[in-house]
């Protein structure tokens, strides 16, 4: 179940100048909204406590094995936000910027298991995957989003303009005082971009910053920043659109933040895998190395 409600709208504009209308607004948006989720099968009616049973219960990519509770009742999420957006004159620039807060009660969380008594552990296991019961907690997610665009300069080689973005996102479990489990960190990109005559083009550089901020229970992966670079032009043609572009161009070696753990070595009978004696718990997924890509899109 979903409500939204919109609760205010405001614009303004300046006086009109000579032959010339300049128009720079400014809208305000506030939201609120009403979210509510019922829990999964897997999260509600897996039971095996056994760990080869339970690392078969993984839906959320960390590695962990889980078991459910019947009794989880329904995630119900309540959010505030607000948009400001202000567009220059001519539309020539514009800044978004949207903060929020949600509160959850219910949410649907996990604690490390005693396994022979079926309660929670009464002492946290570190650097390795363990067995997790599903259970009802409260949280909060916050954050902010921006966006910025600005035209630079027209010239013979076309029109030039550049565009930005942050994001920044905080979760945290109100009952255990634990960051939230695949929160993304602080990130951002910038990009200047090119049209002449059909073309296309673009220079992108994304950062992202070090996942420090991470779910205690589940023993999440920490990862380090990056930066990339990536490239895209195309044309467009009546109703045919090519493009084409390489990502990461520096085939930059980096560990995705959402990407949950990398499970593929070792030992495949077992949570934690030896290899040369060691477990294989700390691995996080890889990103994309350089990679080329080409389109063709076709409108009718």
């Amino acid at each position: 179940m979903s409500v939204t409600v919109a609760a205010l709208t405001t614009t303004s504009t300046l006086p009109r100048l000579a032959a010339t209308t300049l128009m720079h607004k400014k809208t305000l948006e506030l939201g609120l909204s009403h979210k509510e989720r019922t829990p999964s099968l897997y999260e509600r009616y897996t039971w095996s406590t056994w760990p080869m049973a339970a690392v078969m219960n993984n839906t959320v990519g960390d590695g962990n094995g889980y078991f459910g509770d019947p009794n989880l009742r329904s995630e119900k999420s309540n959010t505030l936000s607000a948009t400001l957006n202000w567009r220059g004159a001519g539309n020539s620039w514009g800044v978004k910027a949207t903060p929020y807060y949600s509160k959850i009660d219910d949410y649907v969380d996990a604690v490390q298991s005693d396994r022979m008594t079926n309660t929670a552990a009464d002492t946290h296991t570190a650097d390795q995957y363990n067995v997790l019961r599903y259970t009802n907690q409260d949280a909060e997610i916050y954050g902010i989003d921006l966006t910025a665009d600005r035209e630079l300069t027209s010239n013979a080689w076309g029109n030039w303009g550049i565009s930005g973005s942050l994001n920044y996102t905080k979760g945290k479990n109100k009952d255990s005082g634990s960051d939230l489990y695949n929160i993304m960190p602080f990130n951002g990109s910038v990009a200047l971009n090119r049209e002449n005559n059909g073309w296309k083009n673009q220079i992108e550089v994304v950062g992202v910053s070090a996942k420090k901020d991470v779910s205690t229970p589940r023993n999440e992966i920490k990862t380090a920043g990056y930066g990339l670079l990536n490239l895209n032009t195309g044309y467009q043609f009546k109703q045919v659109a090519i493009e084409a572009g390489i990502d990461n161009v520096f085939d930059k070696n980096h560990a995705l933040p959402l990407g949950g753990a990398y499970m593929g070595q070792g030992r495949t009978m077992s949570m934690n895998k030896e290899i040369d004696g060691s477990s294989n718990w700390g691995t996080a997924i890889p990103g994309a190395g350089r990679s080329f890509y080409v389109g063709v899109n076709y409108k009718f």
